[in-house]
């Protein structure tokens, strides 16, 4: 019988970097049947039995959470959120880790979360650092442009999300001064960077409203952005699936930490810090004469995730 292989899809996601976390899944399974599956509707799968390559950010619809038993899933790249975690690590869900572990984990805070219930684990990292450029670019291109994508929009307080209930709308407003003005010096600090720059620089954002866009069009928009990253001369972002990509294409990346302080972002970041530069707007200028020089740590993921893939589309 021939075996049925997954990706993890996002029919209503606003962020390119679920549909990235998804290509960097498919391209190991170029060859095989692969069929989308809901992230967060993996306990309603009924179909015959499906392989899934587990990797991503989980999850938004943590109540239901384990997946369906018709999933046979490869952990690798998983990040369990401390959004999610109470919802998650039910005696239901730590026994369903323990029967499919060792759990490949994107980073160190879910290493240490799962190793804290007895759940084997290792740290895999993302996969999206296999990403291969020569599936992003023509032969002999040459790079060009700073390429700025989603800079610091977790610190615009014009992106929060509307709080439940009175009092907290009201702590909201009164924090909204002191976070458009921090806002505006860190924007203030990037822009006095790029002025002396001689690349041209092209701005875009992770996010596509999934009202406007059609789950294609926001596939494609991944594809896209992929695109620009292996062509960059130099990407500057604080969305980690856009630094990611850039180390595998061995583009220069820095990655701006404004705003991104509370535990909920901290915990994604962890163990990245191996991978690319992280720092504060206000340590730009130590880039301002040379760019950071792409390191070579995650080559041995990618041999770690070809082994794992391998094994798991051969057993």
């Amino acid at each position: 019988m021939d075996k049925t292989f997954g990706v993890l899809a996002y029919p209503h996601s606003d962020n390119l970097g679920d549909f990235i976390q998804s290509l960097a899944a498919a391209q190991w399974l170029k060859d095989e049947k692969v069929q989308p599956l809901d992230r967060d509707q993996l306990h309603d799968y009924t179909g015959p039995q499906i392989r899934l390559v587990m990797n991503g950010w989980f999850m938004e619809s943590p109540k239901n959470w384990p997946p369906s038993d018709k999933i046979l899933p490869l952990f690798i790249s998983f990040h369990l959120n401390p959004t999610a975690r109470r919802e998650m690590l039910t005696a239901e869900g730590v026994a369903y880790l323990k029967k499919h572990q060792p759990i490949g984990c994107r980073d160190f805070y879910t290493q240490n979360l799962l190793q804290g219930y007895g759940i084997e684990t290792y740290f895999s990292a993302c996969l999206t650092l296999s990403l291969n450029r020569r599936d992003y670019v023509e032969k002999n291109q040459k790079r060009n442009g700073i390429y700025v994508i989603s800079p610091m929009e977790r610190l615009n307080p014009e992106n929060d999300p509307v709080p439940k209930g009175f009092l907290n709308k009201g702590i909201q407003a009164l924090k909204k001064p002191f976070k458009r003005k921090r806002y505006s010096k860190a924007i203030s600090r990037l822009q006095n960077f790029l002025v002396p720059q001689s690349e041209e620089i092209h701005y875009n954002s992770q996010l596509r409203d999934p009202i406007v866009f059609s789950e294609e069009a926001r596939i494609d928009a991944a594809k896209q952005q992929l695109k620009a990253i292996a062509t960059a001369r130099l990407v500057i972002t604080s969305r980690i699936h856009t630094a990611l990509p850039a180390v595998a294409f061995g583009t220069p990346v820095i990655f701006l930490s404004d705003g991104l302080e509370h535990p909920n972002q901290k915990s994604r970041l962890e163990g990245m810090e191996s991978f690319f530069p992280i720092v504060n707007s206000r340590d730009l200028d130590q880039w301002e004469s040379t760019f950071p020089k792409p390191n070579q740590a995650h080559h041995p993921f990618i041999e770690k995730f070809k082994k794992e893939i391998l094994r798991f589309l051969n057993e």
